[in-house]
C-alpha cells in the first residue's frame, strides 16, 4: 500500500493504493489546516498502484479546492503502455 503524505495548500493528502497485483484500490486521506480529517473510501479500483495514486491525487486536490471532483475510468481491457503521467506518482512528496 502507498501511503506518502504531501502538501497541498496548507492541507495536507494522502493517497492510498490498496492492493495486490493487478487489482489497486484508490482512496486518498485529506487532513485540513485545523487538524481535521476525512478519508474518500475507495474511489475506484486500476491496475496500477501509481495510478491509482495519481487518481486519489487528482481528487483530493479538487477536493480541497471546491472544484468538481474528478471520476475513475474503468481501465480497457488491454491497456497500452505510457510513457508520461500528467500528475505526481505516490512515491512522490511533493507538490507540483
Amino acid at each position: 500500500m502507498h501511503a506518502i503524505p504531501l502538501n497541498y495548500n496548507d492541507h495536507v493528502l494522502v493517497p492510498l493504493a490498496a492492493g495486490e497485483r493487478g487489482s489497486f484500490a484508490s482512496m486518498v486521506i485529506v487532513t485540513k489546516p485545523n487538524g481535521a480529517r476525512w478519508a474518500s473510501g475507495v474511489l475506484g479500483h486500476f491496475t496500477e498502484a501509481d495510478d491509482a495514486c495519481r487518481f486519489a491525487i487528482a481528487y483530493g486536490k479538487a477536493e480541497v479546492d471546491g472544484r468538481r471532483r474528478p471520476r475513475a475510468v474503468k481501465p480497457p481491457a488491454e491497456s497500452e503502455p505510457r510513457t508520461s503521467h500528467t500528475a505526481p506518482s505516490c512515491t512522490s512528496g511533493s507538490a507540483p
